[in-house]
């Protein structure tokens, strides 16, 4: 049933990838393109409830050389990741791995280990958006053993 869940989440996030641009009529020469939104993270999972106190908004830019993974890490609220140029493949801790391209978006896990790794020849770029809230840390690393 899991597997059933993940494929048609999986199947309506590309479909929702394909979204044609259109143009903005009442602004020539601007053009519009929704390329993601959904209520689950990249694994199909539903993101929680938005957080309770005043909302922040964090934006970072990432750059992850070529055949180097970042720490395992989880996040405490929302963020979502636009990949600008090369290829990142995200695991979940003990499961689920999946590739996202240039222009593809990664919808974050909250509260579950994992990490990112560039296995490709040219650096990853990202840029990341965090809904969260002031002094609450982005990311959080896994200790160490």
């Amino acid at each position: 049933m899991r597997l059933v869940k993940f494929s048609l989440t999986l199947f309506a996030l590309v479909f929702a990838s394909f979204t044609p641009a259109h143009a903005d009529e009442n602004h020539p020469g601007i053009v519009t393109e929704l390329v993601v939104r959904s209520g689950n993270d990249w694994t199909g999972s539903p993101l929680p409830s938005y957080l309770s106190s005043a909302p922040e908004v964090a934006v970072m830019r990432f750059t992850i050389p070529p055949r180097t993974a970042l720490p395992i890490h989880k996040h405490p609220a929302i963020n979502a990741a636009y990949v600008l140029d090369g290829e990142l493949t995200v695991f979940q801790e003990g499961g689920i791995q999946r590739n996202f391209k240039k222009g593809e978006v990664v919808i974050e896990m909250v509260e579950k280990w994992h990490y990112g790794m560039n296995q490709g020849s040219v650096p990853v770029e990202l840029v990341v958006f965090y809904a969260t809230t002031k002094d609450l840390p982005l990311a959080i690393r896994k200790p160490q053993p």
